[in-house]
C-alpha cells in the first residue's frame, strides 16, 4: 500500500483574541485579530452549552464546516479554517467577521430597506437550494446583516445535505418559533418547508414594523407561508422568478434596448432546439459577463460564431441539443454584449428573466438512457 506523503506546517497561527460574541447552545464565539493582515474574523468554539451533550453535536459541528467548505456565496457567510480536536470531541471554526446586527434589529433602524433586504435572503436561500442544503434553523439570529447592508446566513451546525439521511428528523424537533406547516405531521422537512419558515420570518419583520405598504412582495410572501405544503409555492427558485417578474413592471427600456434583447433572444432559439427537465439556466451575472466576453474575444476574427455551444452555455448548462451550422453573427453578439455590460444587475436581472421566459418554450425532452 502507497505511503501518502503529510504536508505539517510547524508554525502555528497565533491570533490577538477581541472579545467574547456570545455562547450559543453547541458553541462559544470569540472575535479574534490577525494582524499580519490587519483583518477580524469570528472563531467558533465547539462547546456546549450543557457539558453532558458535547459528544451528541459534535458531528453536527463537523457537518457545518463540511457545508460552509462547499459554499460560496455574497450572502452566506464565509469560511477561512478549521481546527478538529476528535480526541477532545471539540474543534474551532474560522470565519468571516459580520460587523452588524440580525436582521430584525437591522429592518427596525432601516425599514426602508425591507424589499432590499428579502431580495438578498431569497437569492442566499435559492444558492443553498442550488447546492442541496438545507440550512435547517431559520431564525433571526442567524441571518446577519452589516454596516453596508449585506445579508449574511450564518450557523450551519443543524444543515444537512439533502444527500444524507443521517439526523435528517433533527429539523422536526427543533424548538421552531412559528406556527408549524402542515408536512411536519408527516416528518417531512424540504426545501418547501425552508421557504415557509423564511416567509414567516419575514411577516413578522413585517408585523411588528408596519411595513405592509412599503413590502413590494406581499403576494409572493402569501403565497411562501401557506401552511399546506401542496399549495405552497415550490422552490426559491420560483419566487425568485416572481420577484424578477414583478420587478420588471417598474422598468423601462428603450425601443433601441429591446431590439437589441430580441436579436439575441431569437438567435439563442434558433440554435437551441430542445433542453432536458434537468438543464439549468445560469443567473450568476459575473459568470454570463465572463463567458460573453471571452467568446467575443474568440470571435473577433469571424463573421459568426463558430461554436453554438459556446453562446448557448453563457445561459444555460448541459444537457440540451442545438443545430451546429453557425447562423449567429459576431456583429450582434458584440453589440449585445456591450450594451448588457453596460447595464445596471437589476436591469441585468430583468433580461435575464424575459430570456428565460423565452426559454421556458424550448422543447422539453427526458433522456433515453437506453442503447436502442
Amino acid at each position: 500500500m502507497e505511503t501518502k506523503d503529510i504536508a505539517t506546517f510547524l508554525r502555528s497561527k497565533d491570533f490577538i483574541i477581541l472579545k467574547d460574541i456570545g455562547q450559543g447552545g453547541t458553541g462559544k464565539t470569540k472575535l479574534l485579530k490577525d494582524e499580519t493582515i490587519n483583518e477580524n474574523f469570528v472563531c467558533k468554539k465547539y462547546s456546549t452549552f450543557y457539558p453532558e451533550q458535547q459528544a451528541l453535536y459534535y458531528n453536527n459541528f463537523v457537518d457545518e464546516i463540511k457545508i460552509l467548505y462547499k459554499v460560496n456565496h455574497p450572502n452566506i457567510v464565509r469560511v477561512f479554517n478549521y481546527y478538529l480536536y476528535p480526541e477532545k470531541l471539540t474543534g474551532y471554526i474560522i470565519m468571516e467577521y459580520i460587523d452588524g446586527v440580525d436582521i430584525e434589529n437591522y429592518i427596525s433602524s432601516n425599514s426602508n430597506e425591507i424589499n432590499n433586504i428579502f431580495l438578498q435572503v431569497i437569492n442566499g436561500f435559492k444558492y443553498l437550494e442550488e447546492q442541496n442544503i438545507l440550512h435547517r434553523d431559520i431564525r433571526p439570529n442567524n441571518i446577519l446583516v452589516s454596516n453596508e447592508g449585506v445579508v449574511k446566513i450564518i450557523d450551519f451546525g443543524f444543515g444537512k445535505n439533502v444527500a444524507s439521511t443521517e439526523d435528517y428528523g433533527k429539523s422536526i424537533t427543533l424548538n421552531w418559533e412559528y406556527a408549524l406547516p402542515d408536512e411536519f405531521n408527516n416528518s417531512i422537512y424540504d426545501f418547501r418547508t425552508e421557504i415557509y419558515f423564511v416567509g414567516k420570518l419575514f411577516e413578522r419583520i413585517i408585523q411588528r414594523n408596519n411595513l405592509h405598504m412599503i413590502f413590494k412582495y406581499n403576494n409572493i410572501l402569501h403565497k411562501m407561508i401557506i401552511p399546506y405544503y401542496e399549495t405552497r409555492i415550490s422552490s426559491f427558485y420560483a419566487i425568485f422568478r416572481e420577484i424578477t417578474s414583478k420587478n420588471a413592471t417598474f422598468i423601462r427600456f428603450s425601443n433601441n434596448e429591446k431590439q437589441i434583447y430580441s436579436n439575441i433572444a431569437d438567435l439563442f432559439m434558433s440554435v437551441c432546439s430542445s433542453i432536458e427537465y434537468s438543464t439549468k439556466y445560469i443567473d450568476n451575472i459575473e459568470v454570463i459577463t465572463k463567458r460573453l466576453e471571452q467568446l467575443a474575444q474568440k470571435s473577433l476574427l469571424e463573421e459568426l460564431v463558430q461554436n453554438n455551444c459556446s453562446f448557448i452555455e453563457c445561459f444555460i448548462t448541459a444537457p440540451y441539443r442545438y443545430k451546429k451550422t453557425p447562423i449567429i453573427p459576431v456583429e450582434i453578439m458584440i453589440i449585445f454584449i456591450d450594451w448588457w455590460k453596460n447595464l445596471s444587475d437589476e436591469h441585468k436581472i430583468i433580461v435575464l428573466n424575459n430570456l428565460w421566459e423565452r426559454f421556458d418554450t424550448i422543447k422539453r425532452i427526458v433522456k433515453d438512457d437506453l442503447p436502442f
